[in-house]
């Protein structure tokens, strides 16, 4: 893969690891507080995106500064942002009692997907499907299996959770799936399931 390929990559993958912020506010504020501020936030990303997709002229403006991560399916439907954000905000409502589930979710969500893309430009080779390599789905599983020993969960929940989690990550995106708003959940549910006695 080109160097050029990866670079514009590379500020896609940054802006998705904002979503660790999303944890950080959970941290600080608690579960009430954050379930409130998140379902506030996915409301309004949700409406800058409808008004994006309904008006033209907004969408040109609104997508004019971030040209180099949008990716072109993108400018005609919902971007990445809004299942990123619904994503989180579901993981909290159903998981949010359990904090290193959280913490696996949206560590899984934002770098496990950035390693798949990032080790799928880098060091891709082998195809394994519309847009995915080996290496760069090895690369999330990889990452996802380090979030979760990283939080000390063990090594067989984690990678029966980064298992699950890459898998999702591996699905095609169509207009009504997407692995940024899966793969939070997904990874959640599988480490709960790992954990379970």
């Amino acid at each position: 893969m080109s160097a050029s390929s990866l670079l514009r990559e590379m500020p896609r993958k940054i802006f998705h690891l904002m979503s660790l912020l999303y944890y950080i506010f959970y941290r600080a504020l608690g579960l009430k507080r954050t379930l409130f501020w998140m379902a506030l936030w996915t409301l309004a990303v949700g409406a800058a995106e409808a008004a994006r997709l309904f008006f033209p002229a907004w969408n040109r403006l609104i997508l004019r500064p971030f040209t180099r991560i949008v990716r072109p399916e993108e400018k005609e439907r919902v971007s990445a942002l809004f299942h990123t954000t619904l994503g989180s905000l579901l993981a909290f409502a159903f998981f949010g009692k359990n904090p290193q589930a959280v913490a696996f979710a949206l560590g899984c969500a934002a770098l496990g997907d950035a390693a798949a893309a990032l080790g799928g430009k880098a060091l891709g080779r082998h195809a394994i499907g519309p847009g995915k390599t080996l290496e760069g789905t090895l690369s999330c599983l990889a990452a996802c299996l380090g979030v979760g020993l990283f939080l000390g969960l063990g090594w067989a929940p984690s990678l029966f959770a980064a298992a699950a989690a890459t898998a999702v990550e591996y699905a095609p995106v169509t207009p009504w799936f997407n692995d940024n708003l899966w793969m939070p959940l997904v990874a959640a549910a599988a480490l709960q399931l790992a954990l379970r006695k």
